[in-house]
């Protein structure tokens, strides 16, 4: 693996040890999960990794910040104003990760290697279609480039009002409005799990469907080689001895 993925890798087995010390219900989702499934790792050409978890179990994530390693920041609207995202990223802070959208603009928030934790809402069926106006609406003013955070907030928060523990729909949560997923709460639970580079994680129990939701019934197959890219502009990565 390249150094950038060994350092997410670590981000993201010192997230694994906190989950479990607390209970916390996380799987791998989008590049990560196709990668789990078809590389037992990366996506040779994957800079980033994402993973998911219900509602109930990212908001208590929240509180235990300070939990995480001396050498994890852990990155929120909350802890990095300036970012101009709403919801968590895990970041090393050994390191330096600056996307492609980023070089043409002035900066003043952490930009580390990072992982993407991203919030699943529980909704009623019937409210799906209403769900789903409200986050389209909400593109609008979530866009990283107006930076309208005030609006963006109250929507996400109607939007996340939608979240019940017991309804029976998955969908993803306001804070990430690119990141879309709909699916039948029994496509994700019981939870299994993968190999992932070397380690079994926690994976969606029918992943194939799952996998399907987001790139489509040929996600096994490579892309196209002029379309395996990376999404950032540059990437380094300093020593750590922790």
């Amino acid at each position: 693996m390249k150094d950038f993925q060994k350092r997410m890798l670590k981000i993201l087995l010192a997230f694994d040890a906190l989950a479990k010390k607390h209970n916390l219900t996380y799987w791998l989702d989008h590049g990560t999960l196709l990668g789990a499934v078809r590389h037992q790792g990366f996506i040779p050409w994957d800079d980033d990794l994402d993973i998911s978890m219900l509602r109930e179990d990212y908001e208590k994530l929240k509180t235990l910040k300070d939990e995480f390693p001396s050498w994890i920041f852990f990155q929120t609207k909350e802890t990095d104003p300036e970012v101009p995202i709403h919801y968590i990223k895990l970041r090393d802070k050994s390191s330096l990760y600056i996307d492609k959208w980023e070089t043409d603009r002035k900066v003043s928030y952490h930009q580390g290697i990072f992982i993407d934790i991203f919030p699943i809402n529980c909704i009623d069926e019937k409210n799906i279609t209403i769900y789903k106006n409200l986050v389209n609406f909400s593109k609008i003013f979530s866009n990283r480039y107006l930076r309208l955070d005030r609006i963006a907030k109250v929507l996400i928060n109607k939007i996340n009002s939608f979240h019940k523990k017991d309804k029976s729909w998955c969908v993803s949560g306001g804070e990430c409005m690119h990141f879309v997923i709909n699916v039948p709460k029994n496509c994700i639970f019981p939870l299994k799990e993968l190999e992932f580079e070397g380690y079994m994680l926690p994976v969606p129990h029918d992943y194939d469907r799952y996998l399907q939701s987001i790139f489509g019934k040929d996600y096994m197959k490579l892309p196209p080689k002029d379309k395996r890219k990376i999404h950032a502009q540059k990437i380094e990565v300093y020593p750590c001895d922790v």
